[in-house]
């Protein structure tokens, strides 16, 4: 089963669904299931550097793929159109999509 998760950022300034995620993943992965996490580089709310990751390419980490886009610059709302666009060319290739927010 191949699962994708979806989740604003992974920034440790974030709490909730931010953090839980990178908890939920290996625990999937130990389980067989082939996990990737599609997420933003945002790093806070009020102009922070953001996340100094690979953008638009996979990372492996723990068994499973993290795979950052550039946030668009809205503040409280998260949003990249790059993230769209491979949601629109590879959201078919898996079994579930997992929205958090």
């Amino acid at each position: 089963m191949k699962i994708l998760q979806i989740v604003p950022s992974i920034s440790l300034i974030y709490g909730g669904p931010s953090q839980m995620v990178l908890g939920l993943a290996p625990a999937l992965v130990k389980e067989g299931v082939e996990v990737t996490i599609l997420t933003t580089d945002s790093n806070g709310d009020n102009g922070q550097t953001p996340l100094d990751v690979p953008l638009n390419r996979p990372i492996k980490q723990d068994g499973y793929e993290i795979i950052y886009f550039r946030c668009a610059p809205f503040r409280r709302y998260k949003f990249s159109l790059d993230l769209l666009k491979w949601l629109k060319r590879h959201a078919h290739e898996f079994d579930i999509a997992h929205i958090h927010a």
